[in-house]
């Protein structure tokens, strides 16, 4: 696990001073308000507010470490209750009169730990770009050139080495995502094996290890495996097989960060829970209102809403209550995080459209497991309604609401946008000759280069069959055409391997952009024209429309 950069570090530790710097004016203003109360009567609009801002105290001051003054701050919002429901006795409000008491002196004591516990997010050793570094061993030159060829083309960065002390050197410099390793090196059966166990255990961590041998037997398939082994790749290699498992040992499958959105009226709460997801690995937008949620949902797309229970415009039960009644957030995961600690209370907030509940303080750690795992599930269940099952890119009708998502965002930002249709040449000849799972297998392959070689904002689609479909927010027509060329010049020259038969493929674009193109069925009309004109023009071509 690597430390988060030193800016979110620094983060949680102002998030924590500002508490403590506004705690003395807060404690103040509590201690007035009670006493205007107990001096003048009472004051239904006073009390009122006086209870919010004991139970935002208690809410708040267990996540900035201030674990006594929030147990305090509890005992009197629940005393403030029994007073606002018409309990004025004597012995209620001298009971009062000595929680407050004591919360001052827990305010004045500090907090009960020095510093806060800074959560730490999985690393990754690729750059931003997204680019897994991979190293190649192979001393057959041919196959090593091959090697780093075939895998540029699906966006990662491969070097190779012919020697181990070579293969050595370069881990000494810079640690890579992933090896793959040949297990026959000269003379040695066992060589690729012995180098990967030297590694492993010299480095201290565990490198995903991928094998590629002659032999397919079991023996050998062992060895490797008590190498470290994660994969084992008979020759010829299947360059396409070979990449979609280094997806897997690298975990750049699943890099996209999950996005939180956080509404709570305390502003500083609301912060720090941004600050500790962030330093988790996820994308945060916080909210004061959840009169602006409507606003923000369709901008921001969360895969999950944190959300206080209590809050002065709206609370959070009605707040679910009207977004589960708009049609297209029914699945949206809800959580709940308050200091209600009844546990009939905690259920009805559950029975109209939450989906957990974090009582107040919430631990980091538990708060990060618990949004993973809500979030994760959500995403699960939106890839198999809004994503083609085959290639994991976006379905026919999520396509069709994404593109009017992006021509309105692109129309209120007087931007551009482009749209290309691309459809693979030959596609029957080749189900025909080697068979559907070929077939299929290379309509993955092409899905898995423009996964990994388009920008993350861009948004790639199965249109239907052998066709696709990719959006291009603020891209020129100039400029999508280089890319999209760029793409169908890696991809005619990837090696698909059947029983012997190495084959290429290719395929066709067509581009239309936006302006001139507002009207969604306007755009997919030109580019699918501009899509038939490089097939009338040869195949193997992009022509923009």
């Amino acid at each position: 696990m690597a430390q988060p950069p030193l800016d979110k570090i620094a983060k949680l530790v102002s998030l924590q001073e500002k508490f403590r710097t506004a705690l003395p004016e807060r404690i103040a203003a509590l201690k007035d308000k009670w006493g205007h109360i107990k001096q003048r009567g009472n004051h239904q609009d006073t009390l009122a507010d006086l209870h919010r801002n004991a139970h935002s105290l208690a809410g708040s001051a267990g996540t900035f470490n201030f674990y006594r003054l929030g147990e305090r701050a509890k005992d009197l919002e629940l005393l403030l209750k029994q007073y606002l429901q018409g309990d004025h006795t004597p012995t209620l409000t001298a009971a009062i009169d000595h929680v407050m008491r004591q919360l001052i002196e827990a305010a004045e004591k500090g907090p009960d730990l020095p510093d806060l516990a800074i959560l730490t997010e999985p690393t990754h050793r690729y750059d931003n770009c997204g680019q897994p570094l991979i190293y190649v061993l192979e001393d057959d030159a041919h196959l090593a050139r091959e090697s780093v060829s075939q895998l540029n083309h699906f966006g990662y960065r491969v070097q190779a080495f012919g020697t181990a002390t070579e293969l050595n050197q370069a881990v000494d410099r810079q640690l890579p995502d992933a090896l793959l390793i040949d297990i026959h090196l000269g003379d040695a059966e066992s060589d690729g094996a012995k180098v990967a166990a030297h590694i492993r255990s010299r480095v201290q961590q565990d490198i995903p290890t991928l094998f590629m041998s002659r032999y397919s037997t079991w023996d050998y398939r062992l060895n490797a495996l008590r190498a470290g082994g994660q994969a084992y790749f008979p020759k010829p290699i299947d360059f396409d097989h070979l990449a979609d498992q280094i997806e897997v040992v690298t975990g750049r499958r699943h890099a996209e960060r999950y996005r939180v959105l956080i509404v709570d009226d305390t502003l500083l709460l609301a912060e720090h829970y941004a600050a500790v997801l962030q330093a988790a690995g996820m994308e945060t937008e916080t909210l004061a209102d959840p009169v602006h949620l409507l606003d923000v949902l369709p901008v921001f797309l969360p895969d999950l809403l944190l959300m206080d229970l209590y809050m002065p415009s709206s609370s959070g039960i009605e707040a679910a209550q009207v977004i589960r009644q708009h049609g297209n957030y029914p699945h949206l995961p809800i959580v709940y995080i308050s200091t209600e600690n009844e546990l009939d209370q905690q259920l009805n907030a559950l029975r109209v459209g939450g989906d957990d509940f974090l009582e107040k303080p919430v631990n980091d750690k538990h708060l990060v497991s618990t949004v993973n795992a809500r979030a994760k599930r959500f995403r699960d269940l939106r890839v198999l309604t809004d994503r083609d099952g085959l290639t994991g890119a976006l379905n026919h009708i999520s396509l069709k609401l994404a593109l009017e998502r992006e021509l309105a965002r692109t129309q209120r930002g007087n931007s551009l946008l482009s749209f290309a249709m691309l459809d693979i040449d030959h596609f029957k000849k080749i189900n025909d000759q080697y068979g559907h799972p070929v077939g299929d297998r290379v309509i993955k392959s092409l899905a898995r280069l423009l996964d990994r070689r388009l920008r993350k904002g861009d948004i790639i689609a199965r249109y239907g069959g052998e066709e696709f479909a990719v959006i291009l927010p603020e891209t020129s027509l100039k400029n999508a055409q280089n890319v999209i060329d760029e793409l169908r010049q890696a991809f005619e020259k990837i090696i698909f391997i059947q029983e012997q038969d190495n084959f290429f493929t290719t395929f066709s674009g067509g581009i239309a952009g936006s302006p001139p193109h507002w009207d969604m069925q306007n755009l997919i009309a030109a580019a699918d024209k501009a899509l038939y004109q490089a097939k009338r023009d040869g195949r193997n071509r992009v022509c923009v429309f």
